[in-house]
């Protein structure tokens, strides 16, 4: 009777074993077909790595300069450059203020903290809403530049500009080009 039931249990477990074998061995096999059917995506495969949920801080003599977060970045192997999706960039100013920005793609260079920042690009703080379709950070200068069609609005003025220079360090914005703007009526309180 002990040798039946030690027999009984060394064949349950000898054939839960291999059942769960055989379902690891399915699974990667399952894994491995729909992996090869998807395509890699071209930045993805220069790739040295992808990272989801990206935060990072730059500071200068102890002073946050700005804070970036992506929904994703790829890190090129060998051009010193993170790759956005979806980047937010909050720049700190002098006076404690914050200018917001977004846009549907980004590059930051990993060596000087230029960006570049493309598609449905939005410069907001509390008094305007600045939009364009590329515009360039340089780290160094604390300039944002953009050489697109720039529209401002606020809550009493629009303005349109060929091309927008704007010193983060002096709060002010120098604009070039055709340059309309129009002034809106403050209502009556």
């Amino acid at each position: 009777m002990a040798n039946r039931k030690r027999t009984l249990k060394i064949g349950l477990t000898s054939a839960a074993a291999a059942g769960l074998i055989v379902l690891v061995v399915v699974f990667l096999q399952l894994r491995n077909q729909q992996g090869a059917s998807l395509p890699i995506p071209m930045p993805a495969a220069k790739a040295l790595m992808t990272l989801a949920k990206v935060h990072q801080t730059a500071t200068k003599d102890g002073k946050v300069q700005w804070e970036l977060d992506a929904d994703s970045a790829q890190l090129e192997a060998n051009g010193g450059r993170m790759i956005l999706t979806a980047p937010k960039v909050k720049f700190h100013m002098e006076d404690g203020t914050l200018v917001n920005l977004t846009a549907e793609q980004g590059i930051l260079h990993t060596s000087n903290n230029d960006m570049k920042v493309t598609g449905r690009v939005r410069l907001h703080n509390n008094q305007y809403t600045l939009t364009t379709e590329v515009l360039v950070y340089l780290h160094d200068q604390r300039l944002l530049k953009s050489d697109a069609p720039v529209r401002i609005e606020s809550s009493t003025a629009s303005l349109r500009a060929d091309r927008m220079t704007y010193d983060l360090t002096q709060n002010r914005a120098q604009f070039e080009g055709q340059v309309e703007g129009d002034l809106h009526e403050r209502p009556a309180i």
